[in-house]
């Protein structure tokens, strides 16, 4: 199984899994209506400064079970449209799991993505998301 380890903790977000907890619960709205939607755009910056608009974000956004995530690459490695169909995302918080049958569904129906581990290895750009994520939907749904 693939792990692919963060690269910006400690950097972007704190690497202490209580420290990140109590930041994102700064950040979020546990009273704000939540919303079905379909999808959301939002900042990937490290924290101090992306912080406050991603949680204001995910606080109105009623999580489902499985989210796909988008990000850009900002290193130039690997393939420029990638996607990782298995493993894991390791986290301060815990990993999160790739869901293997929807990630190979769309690699199949894509023109553009290609399995790529190394375009991931050192981009931030999903990593950030996962904590909001992960603490949003324990603690807003």
């Amino acid at each position: 199984m693939t792990i692919r380890e963060p690269a910006v903790s400690g950097q972007f977000y704190p690497s202490s899994p209580e420290e990140l907890k109590s930041m994102i619960r700064g950040m979020v709205d546990e009273k704000v209506r939540k919303e079905d939607v379909i999808g959301y755009y939002a900042p990937h910056a490290g924290y101090i400064y992306s912080g406050p608009v991603v949680g204001a974000t995910v606080s109105r956004v009623k999580f489902k079970d499985t989210c796909v995530i988008l990000g850009p690459s900002h290193t130039g490695m690997g393939e420029p449209f990638s996607i990782l169909t298995e493993g894991t995302w390791r986290t301060p918080l815990g990993n999160v799991e790739i869901d293997t049958e929807l990630a190979k569904a769309i690699l199949a129906d894509s023109n553009y993505f290609k399995e790529d581990r190394i375009a991931h290895l050192q981009e931030h750009s999903i990593e950030v998301q996962l904590p909001f994520i992960h603490i949003s939907n324990l603690i807003l749904n």
